[in-house]
């Protein structure tokens, strides 16, 4: 704004000058259009400045190292589009970077920033210190910008280089299937009364003269556990968060329940979270990704769980045993 008023002081100079030492009568017109040009332009500009919107969008989610942008946009209904200049702040929530990047609108409503998505994490994008200006960018008022919008960047799933020893997650026992059903592992008994018709095993019971039921079984586990360490640099970070989603997943496919315990950074209080379903998966990453990160978080790598049959620890670069 500054350079656009010593433009125009420039120009009313050469018009004050002009009128000085020419007598024609258009030399008085220009020094009153030179005079009169600013108060021109804001009242010509006022109504699509009063009307400018500034507005920030984002997708929901993405997964580490896939192009994501958050989409500028700059509306005020029909009018054309005045200058506009901001600054877009990009704050990372697990390490606490930000970084500034400085905007104005290129002619045009909608424009594209890229995000850096290197590392897991949630990004929060806002805007600040919004300024709309006259069409000569001799004025400028305050533009009323969007609600800050959140993007959160998920690990990749990925499997680690030494699987954990398995050898301790057979089931201990097995036990009836609730109401039946397909299962590769059944067991033979007498029939009771309210047995399916289908759980029948027809040739041994013409073989034994008696009735023989098939009765589905399903494997017995305790508690399946894996801790992890929210800590250490952003490399860490995702190495850790992509072994613990590819693991977690793994156990949901062969059907077992677990539970997940870290440390929370926020309190150092130990959180948990009991993952049935993919959908859990889900929940779970907006609680980690979504606090700041501190050195003096605690390990779990050393603590005992009594109660749980099966627990892995996921530390990369170390093997630590179940």
């Amino acid at each position: 704004m500054v350079r656009n008023w010593l433009v125009y002081l420039l120009g009313l100079a050469g018009a004050v000058a002009f009128h000085a030492f020419y007598f024609g009568w258009y030399s008085w017109f220009i020094l009153v259009l030179a005079v009169c040009l600013p108060l021109f332009s804001l009242l010509v500009s006022l109504p699509a400045m009063l009307r400018v919107r500034l507005h920030l969008d984002v997708p929901p989610d993405c997964l580490r190292g896939e192009p994501a942008y958050v989409t500028l946009r700059v509306s005020n209904g029909f009018l054309p589009i005045p200058q506009c200049r901001f600054r877009l702040v990009v704050h990372t929530v697990m390490t606490g970077r930000q970084v500034t990047l400085k905007q104005q609108t290129p002619g045009h409503e909608n424009w594209y920033v890229p995000l850096n998505t290197a590392h897991c994490g949630i990004l929060r994008c806002e805007a600040q210190k919004g300024r709309v200006f006259d069409y000569l960018g001799l004025f400028r008022l305050p533009v009323r910008v969007g609600k800050p919008v959140e993007i959160m960047v998920k690990p990749v799933p990925a499997e680690p280089e030494k699987l954990p020893n398995l050898t301790q997650f057979l089931a201990r026992r097995r036990q009836p299937k609730p109401g039946g059903g397909f299962s590769e592992e059944h067991e033979l008994r007498d029939y009771r009364p309210g047995d399916s018709m289908r759980d029948m095993h027809w040739k041994l019971s013409v073989k034994t003269d008696r009735l023989i039921v098939r009765e589905a079984q399903e494997p017995v586990r305790g508690l399946t556990l894996l801790t992890f360490d929210l800590a250490g640099g952003p490399e860490q970070v995702d190495a850790t968060l992509e072994q613990l989603l590819w693991l977690s997943q793994w156990l949901l496919n062969h059907e077992t329940e677990h539970q997940i315990l870290w440390i929370d950074p926020a309190d150092c209080e130990i959180a948990t979270a009991n993952i049935q379903k993919p959908e859990d998966l889900e929940e779970l990453l907006p609680r980690v990704l979504g606090v700041l990160l501190r050195r003096d978080t605690p390990s779990l790598a050393s603590r005992r769980f009594s109660s749980a049959s099966w627990r892995y620890h996921i530390q990369p670069g170390q093997e630590v045993q179940p």
